[in-house]
């Protein structure tokens, strides 16, 4: 017997039903993973239903399809307040990778959005890149690969290298990978400096790194690795100013955010001399435009916002974002909230219990909330 295709109407009937049988809808706007198996898993265990973005014709209709989700996953899509206040049910934000900046903060606090994000999910990943870029600029690997791979050897080398035992590092930064970096570095007796405003004392003597405020850190370090949140009051960190304390020869590493550091004084400072060598993951403009100084720099490492990755860590992401995603989407509260004030807004901060990782996001909007009274 021949079979029907079924009508129109039945179809639509069939995803009315799948709607009104789940508890809750994620919808996850364009990504480009090979596949949300992890998180559909997940998800759909929770009672969920996922809403696939890759799987729609455009970003405009994953948007859409966005405005009646009880949780929003994001990877790339920069979600304006305007956006945001399209979103009437939203309980959660929930954003691949450790930074959120393509989310308005503002504007999801002030409409009762928590954001959520993943804080650990690659931590060994980032502190082993950003250690692998400054070994690669102290001992100037991708320099002399180019000569012995374009046929020149030379028996007294005629690039600079130097050592790693003695000098002093400095971390600006010192969370969850400033630490890890911080205990790769353990064994290389180096000195190592750190700036971090929310780390108390103990906690980094622990780990055998000294705090210290921001001008020290460029006018002692011999190296600096920065791991820094992109926040607004990180947004250029490292400008013309730090740049000029530093010591002329110092070698900077940046595997945070690529709006931490002023890009154009870092390339005076390479033509000066001032900085003798860069190991860049991130840029300030992404992807890195083809014309930039930094791609044919000889004293600059580059890497494409890579560091993050390793197939460990890719199915740590998806996993820990279903997670959050589940966990907004069946009424309870994610682990990581980025903007734990919000919190306050709907009525459950006490239900919350910051793990260490969120502590110091507590304390951040506690410093501001009194410097906002003070003012």
């Amino acid at each position: 017997m021949k079979r029907e295709n079924p009508s129109l109407e039945s179809r639509c009937n069939t995803v009315t039903l799948s709607y009104t049988m789940t508890r809750f809808k994620v919808v996850v706007l364009p990504h480009r993973y090979p596949s949300l198996d992890i998180e559909r898993e997940i998800i759909s265990k929770a009672g969920g239903l996922l809403v696939d973005g890759d799987a729609l014709p455009n970003e405009a209709a994953a948007l859409s399809e966005a405005a009646d989700a009880d949780v929003i996953v994001v990877r790339w899509t920069i979600l304006t307040a305007q956006l945001i206040r399209k979103f009437a049910r939203c309980r959660a934000i929930v954003r691949y990778g450790i930074g959120y900046d393509n989310v308005d903060y503002d504007a999801a606090t002030a409409a009762g959005i928590i954001i959520a994000h993943s804080p650990t999910y690659g931590v060994d990943e980032v502190a082993t890149h950003a250690f692998a870029l400054l070994l690669a600029c102290v001992r100037n690997i991708v320099g002399a690969h180019q000569i012995v791979a374009g046929g020149g050897w030379s028996d007294n080398p005629s690039i600079r290298q130097w050592r790693m035992a003695g000098r002093t590092v400095g971390l600006v930064g010192l969370g969850n990978i400033g630490s890890a970096m911080a205990r790769k570095l353990s064994g290389w007796k180096t000195r190592l400096l750190a700036v971090d405003p929310y780390v108390p004392p103990e906690l980094a003597a622990q780990i055998g790194v000294q705090l210290v405020d921001l001008p020290t850190l460029c006018r002692e370090s011999d190296y600096i690795s920065l791991h820094p949140p992109l926040l607004p009051e990180t947004h250029h960190l490292i400008s013309g100013r730090e740049l000029a304390l530093m010591k002329p020869g110092v070698i900077l590493v940046n595997t945070a955010r690529g709006p931490v550091v002023d890009e154009a004084a870092l390339i005076e400072s390479l033509s000066n001399g001032r900085v003798a060598a860069a190991g860049l993951d991130v840029f300030e403009r992404e992807p890195l435009s083809e014309d930039s100084p930094l791609r044919r720099h000889p004293r600059v490492v580059l890497s494409d916002h890579a560091a993050w990755y390793s197939e460990d860590s890719l199915a740590e992401l998806k996993r820990t974002v279903a997670e959050a995603a589940a966990q907004a989407g069946t009424g309870g509260l994610p682990v990581a909230i980025a903007n734990p004030e919000v919190l306050h807004k709907l009525g459950r901060f006490e239900e919350w219990t910051p793990n260490y990782n969120a502590q110091w996001r507590a304390r951040r909007a506690d410093s501001l909330k009194a410097a906002h009274h003070t003012v």
